[in-house]
């Protein structure tokens, strides 16, 4: 047997012509911990064993076909005797024996490594050198039978995870090489038939050369690389059989760095979803994830695509960060635009029914390209006080008046209906860019809510309505006090909104710092209580009475005190919960109480 992997120390020469030990020496690697690391922490699973065997097998059929432009029959067979062995053959360049000891027995060697100075052509594509040791994953020895195409002896190379190997001359070999893998105990499943047929189809389903079960004359891989020329039918029928799914559309991909096909989904998805794609480096499966390679905004595309001049990760699951991933990410960004642009000229009805589906990342999408922003703007949908507008309506509509909360637009919304004033919520991602972009660019009459100004806007009372709700007031401030809540009587429209609370900024902060200081502990809360208590007078939040309310003016005639408190406490909570305010100790509390109380007295009366 020979020492697969050695530790060496050199020798030089001093003056006198005598042989001293130099202080140079080669790492010794730990075989076993390197097959360590390659299951455990660079290879996600053990199957990863056949993809680099189908790396491998491809690279030497490109490589005899280089050396041999007449010949063009490479192919890759696969027998499998069920749960017991493997041999995984290829009819390419084999090995002579000076190529079976520098590239099986070196690990980061590769075959290809020293084709064109150093540097591994495109249509080569492994890199690494270490693909064959994932077979020890499912296999405790690698038996590799091998014969050069350029003529000379077949040998056998035996390879041990103790890092031994053995070489003997074979007899019997055909050209190319043959990998046998015997399963180690608990590996059978990966010496079945179908699960070797699954595991090409996956990693290998766009590979350029076939591969075949040993007496099954069905390739395992039939799918081309390039879809150039392909009718959208077809197109979108492949997707359906590849994802099953049945999608909007399909985007044809054609660029210096990637080709395949870009399918809308059918649904609508949220931008944290993670689609499983069909993503190939040289037209081996690379990864099903894309957010690597495909622009945040994609999460709405499942994709099938095929990428060239990128570099892979060590592991190759996923691409390396480097320029070449940056344009190829921009030419894919820059693919869907161009045919997105294309439907709103040739096909404005299905973009409409692509942007009513996907309207989040239609939106995010405009929001990063002022081209996807001028195309999309008329289409894309917006929440207002007047129902669902389109851009191309808001740019007709004039004045509005845009409010970033979801809960601050509906409580709002009633009272811009009833003032004929147009609201616009962007409390949604993107919105708020989109809206502020259309002022902008458009010179529209769009600003933001200042909740100061708006209720400042609300109708006051006479001297004699006050004096009229002078007690609803006074039981209003009491109820209210241990909110740091005060009251006020107002006149505003629809007059089935009896109540509205409203909280300066200043409220707020001081608000959102004592909640801070009351869930935090040590220094920082003694830092939080410091700055609070240097606060002398508390601002108060107000809750608006509405004097337009049949239920506001029946308060106004009550005489019980404890009737009024337990009505003021009650709107005061229904009011928080309208606009989407946070309920504080104490306050949900004090709604069933008063509740309780209204009871009684209606039970009492």
């Amino acid at each position: 047997m020979i020492q697969w992997l050695s530790i060496d120390r050199n020798t030089e020469q001093d003056e006198k012509g005598e042989k001293s030990m130099s202080d140079t020496y080669h790492f010794q690697v730990n075989l076993g911990g390197m097959l360590d690391v390659l299951s455990n922490h660079l290879y996600k699973s053990p199957d990863v064993f056949l993809r680099e065997l189908l790396q491998n097998g491809v690279d030497a059929i490109t490589l005899r076909q280089k050396s041999q432009p007449d010949w063009n029959g490479g192919k890759i067979t696969i027998t499998v005797e069920p749960g017991r062995r493997l041999v995984f053959r290829n009819n390419g360049a084999g090995l002579s024996e000076e190529g079976i000891h520098r590239f099986l027995a070196v690990i980061g060697q590769s075959s290809k490594t020293e084709l064109v100075n150093g540097k591994i052509p495109e249509d080569y594509i492994g890199r690494f050198g270490i693909g064959l040791l994932s077979c020890f994953m499912v296999s405790d020895s690698i038996v590799v039978h091998t014969r050069p195409a350029v003529g000379g002896a077949a040998h056998m190379w035996t390879g041990l995870p103790d890092g031994t190997y053995a070489l003997e001359p074979l007899e019997e070999c055909p050209v190319g090489t043959a990998v046998i893998l015997t399963a180690k105990p608990g590996m059978e499943h990966y010496f079945q038939p179908r699960k070797v047929a699954e595991l090409v189809r996956y990693y290998g389903l766009a590979l350029p050369v076939p591969v075949y079960l040993s007496g099954d004359p069905e390739r395992l891989n039939s799918i081309p690389a390039d879809f150039t020329g392909i009718s959208r039918s077809q197109l979108l029928s492949f997707g359906e059989w590849l994802f099953e799914e049945e999608f909007l559309e399909a985007i044809p991909i054609q660029t210096p760095h990637i080709s395949g096909v870009a399918y809308v989904l059918p649904y609508r998805t949220a931008s944290s979803a993670k689609g499983k794609h069909r993503i190939y480096l040289k037209q081996m499966l690379l990864t099903e994830r894309g957010d690597t390679l495909l622009p945040p905004w994609a999460f709405f595309l499942q994709c099938f695509l095929n990428t060239r001049g990128l570099r892979p990760t060590a592991s190759r699951e996923d691409f390396y960060e480097d320029g070449a991933l940056s344009s190829a990410r921009e030419e894919f960004a820059a693919a869907v635009r161009r045919h997105l642009a294309q439907l709103a000229e040739e096909d404005p009805d299905r973009l409409k029914g692509i942007v009513s589906v996907h309207a989040e990342a239609i939106k995010a999408m405009a929001v990063w390209d002022d081209e996807l922003f001028q195309l999309f703007i008329d289409y894309l949908s917006f929440e207002t006080s007047e129902g669902l507008m389109t851009g191309a309506a808001l740019k007709r509509a004039g004045e509005a008046v845009w409010v970033h909360s979801v809960p601050k637009f509906k409580q709002l919304k009633p009272i811009f209906m009833a003032q004929g004033r147009l609201l616009i919520c962007t409390g949604y991602a993107s919105d708020q860019e989109l809206i502020q972009a259309m002022a902008e660019r458009f010179g529209l009459p769009f600003q933001p809510l200042r909740e100061d100004d708006m209720f400042d806007t609300l109708e006051d009372v006479t001297a004699a309505e006050r004096q009229r709700g002078e007690l609803l007031l006074r039981a209003a401030d009491e109820a209210l006090f241990p909110f740091e809540c005060q009251a006020k009587l107002r006149r505003f429209l629809p007059a089935d909104l009896p109540v509205l609370y409203a909280m300066s900024d200043e409220v707020q902060f001081l608000r959102q710092l004592q909640s801070a200081q009351e869930s935090s502990s040590g220094i920082f809360s003694d830092a939080l209580a410091s700055m609070l208590s240097g606060v002398e007078e508390r601002p108060l939040a107000t809750l608006y009475l509405n004097l337009n309310s049949p239920i506001v003016r029946r308060l106004c005639t009550a005489r019980d005190t404890g009737l009024l408190e337990s009505m003021v406490q009650v709107l005061y909570v229904q009011a928080l919960l309208a606009g989407g305010h946070p309920l504080r100790g104490g306050e949900l509390k004090t709604m069933n109480q008063a509740l309780l109380d209204l009871l009684e007295h209606t039970a009492g009366v």
